[in-house]
């Protein structure tokens, strides 16, 4: 894993839309590594990444950051799970969907 307090701190330099865009960026990195089979320890290692920027978001007083927090860290705990590989291809590619809306960037952008 990354130095995390740097990765942290990296992180919370944005202002809080761009942290929740390139979380959104990150789920979508994930779904599509998971489409192209990328190696399960490096799915693994983006899986944590994830569950501490969203950690770090300061929003997980927000139930809907929180539960995708938890969700995540279950997958990773049974990755590698071949079988399931298209429901969390699907998942990731929602989740990362939602936080751009949450983040308000898709409305900045269509002004």
């Amino acid at each position: 894993m990354r130095d995390l307090p740097k990765m942290r701190d990296r992180y919370l330099r944005d202002p809080r839309p761009v942290r929740l865009g390139n979380l959104a960026s990150n789920l979508l990195r994930l779904s599509n590594w998971l489409r192209n089979r990328r190696p399960d320890e490096a799915v693994v290692q983006l899986m944590c990444e994830i569950a501490w920027l969203l950690e770090w978001s300061g929003d997980l007083e927000s139930k809907e950051l929180a539960d995708m927090q938890r969700e995540i860290c279950r997958w990773r705990l049974v990755w590698p799970l071949d079988t399931a590989r298209s429901i969390l291809v699907f998942r990731t590619h929602q989740m990362s969907g939602r936080l751009l809306e949450l983040s308000g960037l898709l409305e900045e952008g269509e002004s």
